[in-house]
């Protein structure tokens, strides 16, 4: 229980530090910034994608080895995902960063079907 615990910390401190913000920024960029009349910086957009990508490398490896990032239970260590990565998966126009990696793919799947993140969706579609 302690080291599931622990994993579920450990792949928390992950979302907040390499998966949220190169996607938060993409979201910026790409979605928030040219409604608000600012222009994309396709540098900045390059970076972000390469950080990302390199991010779901290493999810795909873990994800080869368990059904969920901090084990074999969905924790809040994938539920903290969704948010940012329904952006990803719908509104930026880069889902196959997530369809390109079969293990993120399929995770993907799986914690963005339950039925309480659907649920979430029909209450609070993404503005996009």
């Amino acid at each position: 229980m302690m080291e599931e615990r622990g994993l579920v910390e450990q792949w928390l401190e992950v979302e907040a530090h390499n998966f949220q913000p190169p996607l938060y920024d993409l979201v910026v960029q790409l979605l928030f910034g040219p409604k608000l009349g600012l222009i994309p910086d396709q540098k900045r957009i390059k970076e972000d994608e390469e950080k990302l990508a390199r991010v779901l490398d290493v999810y795909d490896q873990r994800l080869s080895t368990s059904k969920y990032l901090a084990g074999d239970s969905f924790s809040l260590a994938d539920l903290s995902h969704l948010p940012f990565g329904q952006f990803l998966m719908t509104g930026l126009g880069k889902e196959y960063m997530i369809r390109d990696r079969k293990h993120v793919s399929g995770w993907w799947d799986d914690i963005s079907s339950r039925p309480s993140w659907q649920k979430v969706l029909q209450l609070h579609p993404p503005a996009l």
